[in-house]
């Protein structure tokens, strides 16, 4: 099969060109119209497939509790908002819940399901800070110790990806260097570290903020905190939440300029409101009210995820924050699966990578989703 349009994605700008594809994989990159192509798009960008690696749920599933219908449903839907492949993001509940959860993750993988890739786990609490617990449950929290974590290794290692810990809290970084040793990504997450803090982590191979800005210590004057250390260190990765509510476009600008084309993840911390529309609604946890943005609020008014779909953030980064085109596509992209150890076959259109593509139109809605050469949005 071959696919063309003027703007396609390659080499970090956009280029008329046509992708043949064949099992599943880029054969080769042709000039624009060298070729008959199966589809032509136009003047519709064609990206590399979306990669979300901090997503908890869709339409009232909800990754702490996931059933097997739901789980599917999720898969199927990501291609929908451009998502090609995603790591299932827990956060803080119950022990038992949690393994329940991650042996639905494990059967419903195994079944290789119609949709967007299933990369693997990615644990957002329980080992957080109570003091920047955000929407966390304080009871469940856990604290970074190993004995409360291998439980989990021991079940779950070859699909834990990536973890978030409050740091201050892993005594010796025991934890974070066992994490790291066997090749769990860690980031720094609703945590109470200071500068000094995220820089010692960074010596031992922490090399990830979790959503900027948000439950950690803020940027001052006399001491960095979190938010500085993620500006401040250019070989450490920051996600960002982009829909100007988690962080506001102007912060967002700043940290997407300070951390460059290489450095930025945008993620949509998407929780199970996803796919529902605005109102009231109760889960088994919380009552979360959704917002005419998308984004879910506790009783209390503290945020609690979002609703935000990976297209939408993509039109935000070089809307109104005003970023760069290479810096905004590589934080969907080659960013993500650079961080995970992907990017000899992901987040690239390039001969030889999975024919994981993603097309939007000018408006940047959906046109289609390629996974695995695959079209795969609205199927």
């Amino acid at each position: 099969m071959v696919i063309q349009s003027e703007n396609v994605w390659i080499n970090e700008r956009f280029s008329p060109a046509a992708l043949w594809i064949e099992d599943g994989k880029i054969k080769e990159i042709m000039p624009y119209g060298s070729t008959k192509a199966d589809v032509d798009y136009g003047k519709s960008r064609i990206f590399p497939g979306f990669i979300d690696i901090h997503s908890h749920g869709y339409q009232g599933a909800n990754a702490n509790r996931m059933s097997v219908d739901g789980l599917l449903r999720w898969v199927h839907d990501l291609p929908d908002e451009g998502v090609t492949s995603f790591l299932f993001t827990t956060s803080t509940a119950p022990v038992q819940e949690l393994y329940d959860s991650m042996d639905v993750y494990r059967q419903v993988k195994a079944t290789n399901p119609q949709g967007a890739h299933m990369l693997g786990i990615h644990m957002e609490g329980p080992f957080l800070s109570k003091e920047f617990k955000g929407a966390h449950n304080p009871e469940w929290l856990l604290e970074p110790k190993l004995e409360n974590f291998m439980p989990f290794y021991d079940r779950f290692k070859d699909e834990l990806k990536m973890i978030a810990i409050a740091i201050e809290r892993d005594e010796d970084l025991a934890m974070s260097k066992f994490c790291i040793e066997k090749g769990i990504k860690v980031a720094i997450g609703h945590s109470a570290a200071t500068f000094e803090d995220c820089k010692k982590a960074r010596e031992i191979g922490v090399d990830d903020f979790t959503h900027t800005f948000n439950a950690m210590k803020g940027l001052h004057h006399r001491e960095p905190g979190a938010a500085g250390a993620a500006m401040r260190f250019d070989d450490m990765y920051a996600e960002l939440i982009a829909d100007g509510v988690h962080v506001h476009f102007d912060v967002a600008n700043l940290l997407g300029m300070r951390k460059g084309k290489d450095k930025l993840i945008t993620v949509t911390d998407a929780v199970a409101i996803k796919g529902l529309p605005q109102g009231v609604y109760h889960f088994p946890d919380r009552t979360v009210t959704i917002d005419d943005k998308g984004c879910g609020h506790l009783e209390d008014g503290r945020l609690a995820g979002s609703s935000n779909k990976m297209n939408d953030l993509m039109r935000n980064l070089v809307g109104p924050i005003e970023l760069p085109w290479d810096i905004a596509v590589n934080s969907l992209t080659i960013n993500p699966a650079t961080y995970l150890g992907l990017e000899k076959h992901k987040g690239k259109l390039a001969a030889g990578y999975d024919a994981d593509i993603t097309v939007l139109d000018e408006n940047f809605n959906v046109v289609n989703t390629y996974v695995s050469g695959v079209s795969a949005a609205g199927v």
